[in-house]
């Protein structure tokens, strides 16, 4: 390729890696007359674990419950409920052991329905040209690793866990450099594309993508039971639904919360129900591609969601052993603490 052409390549997918500015996947302003608008923030968009709340509006069960939902993408679940606790969106969809962290940090938000199950979809990659070179996990040490890293007030769930597996394999996380990425495409494939990064921690479907595209090359798959061996609170609760807890002190925060809840639960039991088939083809924003990558990854991890939308309290306990493996003597708030169970309920 051109060494000009190249740059500029280089340069646009550099420019796919920085922080960037939610943007609203239907429109911000109500109609007269319209139903209760719930400003929900996530990850994406196309993240596998967030699925679920794509698929509500797509599914009509926003409407069901008298409420219009609006989707504001965001590189980070932090960044996410960071722009709640400033007032701008009413939830946000992150992973759970972050709260605790940033109640650390005098930031109270509480999670009022889960997301996920049983099932994780991390995955380790290195960028294909260097597969030769990087065969093992030992080998990133001195290697820049792109993620979603957080904020000042905290790591990311998916951070916290690719320094769980580095330090298993004898890498700290100080010798490794940190890119950070947003969980999309864009910025996961740019990563690799601009040669910013030799190696990508995220979740599915971007990896299957990536290395279907011959971007990267699979170093660990954590969807698979066998490589948690060592990995302390691997099981914790990966994602939920959490706002500022005084949305919660008022009528008009509470009706939002119970109408959330719905939602998410509604859907997730539709989601138990129905076929991989079903549930790709209800993702009408993918590509055909990406949906069969929906249906292959669905069929392979039938319990990644929450089979009710009720907490389940083993997970919220594991959570504190991850903590305690992620961020060794640091003290956080129990992770019992961090939920609210009056709408979703909670299982034994």
């Amino acid at each position: 390729m051109h060494t000009g052409r190249r740059r500029t390549l280089q340069a646009l997918c550099a420019a796919a890696l920085l922080p960037g500015r939610a943007w609203t996947q239907q429109t911000d302003a109500p109609s007269p007359g319209a139903d209760t608008v719930i400003r929900l923030n996530l990850p994406g968009p196309g993240s596998l674990p967030f699925l679920p709340l794509e698929l509500i509006s797509a599914l009509g069960f926003d409407r069901e419950v008298g409420a219009r939902l609006v989707l504001r993408y965001h590189p980070s679940g932090i960044r996410a409920l960071e722009d709640v606790l400033v007032g701008n969106a009413d939830f946000a969809a992150l992973g759970f052991p972050t709260l605790p962290v940033l109640m650390a940090k005098g930031k109270d938000a509480l999670a009022i329905a889960p997301i996920s199950g049983e099932q994780q979809v991390f995955h380790l990659l290195v960028r294909k040209d260097l597969s030769k070179k990087i065969t093992r996990i030992e080998d990133l040490a001195g290697r820049t690793i792109g993620t979603s890293t957080g904020s000042p007030n905290g790591k990311t769930y998916l951070q916290m866990v690719v320094e769980i597996v580095l330090n298993a394999h004898g890498v700290a996380p100080h010798q490794v450099r940190w890119l950070p990425t947003g969980q999309n495409w864009e910025s996961a494939s740019g990563a690799f594309i601009s040669q910013a990064a030799d190696a990508l921690f995220c979740e599915q479907p971007f990896p299957n993508r990536l290395v279907r595209e011959g971007l990267g090359v699979s170093l660990l798959d954590l969807s698979d039971k066998r490589t948690h061996a060592g990995l302390a609170g691997i099981d914790a609760l990966r994602s939920v639904v959490a706002t500022h807890r005084a949305l919660l002190n008022h009528p008009d925060g509470q009706r939002k919360a119970e109408l959330m809840v719905r939602m998410v639960r509604r859907t997730l039991v539709w989601l138990r129900a129905a076929t991989p088939q079903a549930v790709s083809r209800q993702a009408s924003m993918r590509s055909d591609k990406e949906r069969q990558d929906i249906t292959e990854l669905l069929t392979k991890t039938p319990y990644i969601y929450s089979a009710d939308g009720r907490f389940n309290l083993q997970q919220v306990r594991d959570t504190d052993v991850f903590l305690r493996a992620a961020q060794g003597d640091m003290r956080f708030p129990a992770a019992i603490s961090r939920i609210e169970t009056r709408w979703a309920g909670q299982q034994a």
